[in-house]
């Protein structure tokens, strides 16, 4: 059934894409709203969340992962111990490259992002989207987080599909809504 609509799906953007080259109307459109990325990420809400770490703060951030695709996307997730309808996905935290203050202090030290080798795969179809929460030290000023997914796409003979990022950084988050104070 799956290898069905993968096909489906494949057959059907070919077709897209070969008619759009023929009638010379440009490249297909892989976004539902052309004004959006592909896959984002949304702010929801901030405010109180049970840590999932110990050494992580109780206040966080939730967010959306929204599927803006006209394809199906695959997302590694796993519920947390603290309550079981709370989200997490892994997020890779990147530093931002910025010039060493005057003062000479140091960048802050960066928390670990959310990684597990137990995660369950979750797909959200074109328009879909799923609500997660970090905790608050997962996006500053300094750095700002990504979350991995890859495109639901049949099994390759040879070689492997990308690993996409949709990334989630300090000017996302409402002014009002932002936790931690900016970093100097």
């Amino acid at each position: 059934m799956r290898l069905t609509v993968n096909v489906a799906v494949l057959v059907t953007l070919a077709v897209l894409i070969s008619s759009q080259c023929i009638s010379g109307e440009g490249p297909i459109a892989l976004a539902r709203d052309p004004d959006r990325p592909i896959v984002y990420i949304e702010f929801d809400h901030s405010g109180h969340r049970d840590p999932v770490k110990q050494e992580e703060p109780s206040r966080g951030y939730w967010l959306r992962l929204v599927n803006n695709s006209v394809l199906t996307i695959a997302v590694r997730a796993n519920s947390s111990g603290t309550s079981p309808e709370f989200t997490i996905l892994p997020d890779k935290l990147v530093r931002r490259r910025r010039p060493i203050p005057r003062s000479g202090l140091g960048p802050r030290e960066m928390p670990s992002g959310y990684e597990s080798d137990t995660s369950s795969l979750l797909k959200l179809r074109p328009g879909m989207s799923l609500t997660f929460s970090v905790p608050e030290d997962h996006v500053t000023s300094q750095w700002y987080m990504q979350v991995p997914f890859e495109f639901d796409l049949p099994p390759v003979k040879t070689g492997v599909e990308p690993i996409c990022f949709a990334p989630f950084a300090w000017e996302d988050i409402p002014a009002k809504d932002r936790l931690s104070a900016p970093a100097r």
